[in-house]
């Protein structure tokens, strides 16, 4: 056999493998469109074709495909064989991808057990003898070759807890200090001084488990999804995050403003129940102020904000909540971004001023639009 170099087609001009013995679960395709998402394709491993029946047949990486689909790409990386006979294009398709996904019996069975020698390249499947043909046994591989989601980290067994957290996750009252019923959030579940490394919750949250606080001041609609299932923030491995930042304006009527400062006080009473500590956030317009703080008790001192450039006025009056409700002059007030004006008042009132690392579209150092 012989192959061209390494090029970029067309999904669109592909044509994919009939009877492909391979399956992928949700979860697992899932980890595979984020990992395609923050690493790109590797050029290591493009998708081998076949050109033996006149037509661009992909041999292996239908998942990646699959993925690949899913982050609305059209193009990737192959690699085009030439003169393969239909055994060879057997051995490619099973040793390719050998432990992603999961592997079909009954396909294995009919269509592939006698064009390759199983054994050979290191795959164990279950007996296909007639009396136990009906078993659903997944195949495993003794010696499996990488895999499209190499390079991530295996995860700890979760179970127990994920199934703790999943007890927790009931519609409930939590007692509160307010006519609205904002929960209260629970003293001895407050954050306290900064635990690094320290990133947003974005696309990339699921595959890392390295970041000990996590923060949402980014766009609502990269952590919506939280408030539908929070066990994946649970499982990440975070000790602390700051409350989720959900947008309110001057110009949010009042009844809708409640119904998000509600909805960040309960997600986070939860997340205590479930044992992460919790900072308050103190980044909502002024038309809020009051409402904000409800629901946090007095004495309270974990606080984190958003710096805004040139306006150092809204958060000399986050300061002054702090204040108000930890009881302290110096409270635990850490703001993230801001500038050199931001700055040099945290300096001067002995706040902790963490320096924006990620900027958004509209500028750097905060000098993006304010709650307001």
């Amino acid at each position: 056999m012989n192959c061209d170099e390494i090029v970029f087609r067309k999904i669109s001009d592909l044509t994919l493998l009939e009877n492909n013995p391979r399956k992928i679960s949700k979860k697992d395709l899932d980890r595979l469109v984020d990992s395609i998402r923050l690493n790109g394709f590797w050029l290591h491993r493009p998708l081998p074709l076949s050109d033996r029946t006149g037509k661009l047949v992909v041999l292996g990486g239908h998942q990646r495909i699959k993925a690949a689909k899913k982050l609305k790409l059209t193009e990737v990386p192959t690699i085009l064989y030439h003169d393969l006979t239909e055994e060879q294009e057997a051995d490619i398709v099973l040793r390719d991808n050998i432990n992603n996904g999961e592997w079909d019996p009954v396909l294995l069975n009919e269509d592939w057990k006698d064009k390759v020698d199983f054994s050979f390249i290191g795959l164990a499947i279950p007996d296909f003898g007639e009396d136990d043909g009906k078993s659903k046994k997944k195949a495993k591989a003794e010696d499996p070759e990488e895999d499209d989601t190499a390079g991530e980290d295996d995860e700890d067994p979760v179970e127990d807890k994920e199934d703790f957290y999943r007890s927790m996750l009931t519609d409930c009252l939590y007692e509160s200090n307010n006519e609205f019923d904002i929960p209260n959030l629970l003293l001895d579940k407050q954050a306290g001084k900064l635990q690094l490394p320290f990133a947003p919750w974005g696309a990339d949250s699921r595959l890392r488990k390295d970041v000990a606080t996590y923060h949402f001041y980014v766009d609502d609609y990269r952590f919506e999804a939280i408030f539908k299932d929070p066990i994946k923030v649970l499982t990440s491995g975070v000790k602390a995050l700051v409350e989720p930042n959900l947008s309110v304006y001057d110009t949010t009527p009042i009844a809708y403003g409640l119904q998000q400062i509600y909805k960040k006080r309960w997600i986070s009473r939860y997340f205590q129940e479930c044992g992460i500590l919790v900072y308050v956030d103190l980044n909502v317009s002024v038309k809020f102020k009051e409402y904000n703080k409800m629901g946090i008790p007095k004495g309270y001192n974990a606080f984190f904000t958003r710096g805004y450039a040139d306006r150092v006025e809204y958060l000399k009056i986050e300061l002054e909540v702090a204040r108000e409700i930890s009881g302290l002059q110096t409270p635990n007030l850490l703001v993230y971004g801001g500038g050199d004006e931001i700055r040099k008042f945290c300096t001067e009132n002995s706040l902790v001023y963490i320096e924006q690392f990620i900027n958004d579209k509209k500028g750097k150092n905060g000098k993006n639009k304010r709650k307001q």
